[in-house]
């Protein structure tokens, strides 16, 4: 009866968390969108929020990496981490308070009132275009390659074997090192655009997850760990303007947009296949013989999770390729939606 209870309790507090977050996804996009207009604009957005959620983030992987890890201890994590997101709700309050909407801002957007049944009709046009097909396809697919935290710490506790504080410099030091790199980042996204962007990032993550999965180490598991992480966020930050681009060519081609549509979709998927990495994970350490209640896991256990942490992503990321090939977007289609795009919302003028 206790284990139905907890069941119930989780899954109602995950329902009010997705149905909250997944609203203030829609909103936060649809406001960036017409805050934003142009892609280089938005990929400066995207590297600013990755400073700013790696950052906020901190805590919360600091908490694990030092109370999950080797022998910390575990019974403080629960306070713990409520006290940092009640801090971080008070941040994010205190954020939007300053948040500048008037308006103006939206002023060069037609009003459009669709009833129920063409919302469908025009919803099913957009799953079907392929645009929006190739890139949902490819973020799906490669789900396991921005799903590297929780492989990171089953990895540094099981197989490494490492102390928290071992964890915690690692963690910390390579995230730190990468994050140097996210203007430079940036700029090539800008210079190369989104797809061959994102080809450009196959060196990273073949020499990270790979690396890391024969990893003997904790250095080389550490020099693996910052590969992974460059990778991560070198990937965010290429496909960052994909979603925006997609809502404004739609716009262009059809003169309505549909920017909560759009997003609404969007959440649809990510939102659905987002517990799927997890799924995948446990389930491959289990099929190896993973048991948490042991202090010392088998040499069985331990090659399952380098496949979880290494081999899965590595598989994932080259399986997205496919869908990324297809993608019909390069730089210059890229460039010309976002011209249109400041033309719509600023008459051409650049901020």
């Amino acid at each position: 009866m206790e284990s139905v209870l907890i069941f119930l309790l989780y899954t109602g507090l995950l329902f009010i968390y997705d149905t909250a977050a997944t609203a203030y996804s829609i909103a936060y996009q649809s406001f960036m969108l017409i805050a934003a207009p142009t892609k280089e604009e938005r990929i400066d957005v995207g590297v600013i929020q990755n400073y700013l959620s790696q950052a906020m983030s901190f805590l919360i992987t600091l908490i694990p990496t030092l109370l999950l890890v080797g022998d910390g201890k575990q019974e403080v994590i629960i306070p713990i981490f409520s006290a940092v997101i009640v801090a971080e709700a008070i941040f994010f309050t205190w954020a939007l308070r300053g948040l500048r909407e008037d308006a103006q801002m939206y002023e060069s957007l037609d009003k459009q009132h669709i009833d129920t049944k063409e919302v469908y009709k025009e919803a099913w046009q957009i799953i079907k275009s392929r645009p929006f097909l190739t890139f949902i396809i490819f973020t799906i697919v490669t789900g396991p390659v921005f799903f590297y935290f929780t492989p990171f710490l089953y990895y540094m506790d099981s197989v490494v074997q490492s102390t928290g504080i071992e964890a915690t410099v690692v963690d910390v030091s390579t995230h730190v090192i990468a994050l140097l790199f996210l203007p430079v980042m940036g700029s090539i996204v800008k210079k190369n655009g989104t797809k061959k962007s994102v080809y450009l990032g196959t060196i990273f993550v073949v020499l990270g997850y790979g690396g890391i999965f024969f990893a003997e180490s904790i250095w080389t598991t550490a020099a693996s760990y910052v590969l992974i992480v460059f990778a991560v966020n070198y990937l965010r930050t290429a496909i960052s303007p994909v979603g925006a681009l997609l809502i404004d060519e739609n716009e262009r081609t059809t003169g309505v947009r549909k920017t909560g549509l759009f997003n609404g979709l969007f959440s649809l998927f990510t939102v659905a296949f987002s517990s799927l990495q997890t799924v995948i994970f446990i389930n491959v350490i289990g099929a190896y013989g993973y048991d948490g209640l042991l202090a010392r896991q088998s040499e069985s256990a331990m090659l399952g999770i380098r496949v979880a942490t290494g081999l899965i992503p590595l598989a994932a990321f080259l399986l997205g390729l496919i869908p990324l090939a297809l993608y019909p977007f390069d730089k210059k289609k890229e460039d010309d939606i976002s011209a249109f795009s400041n033309n719509a919302r600023r008459g051409g003028v650049k901020m």
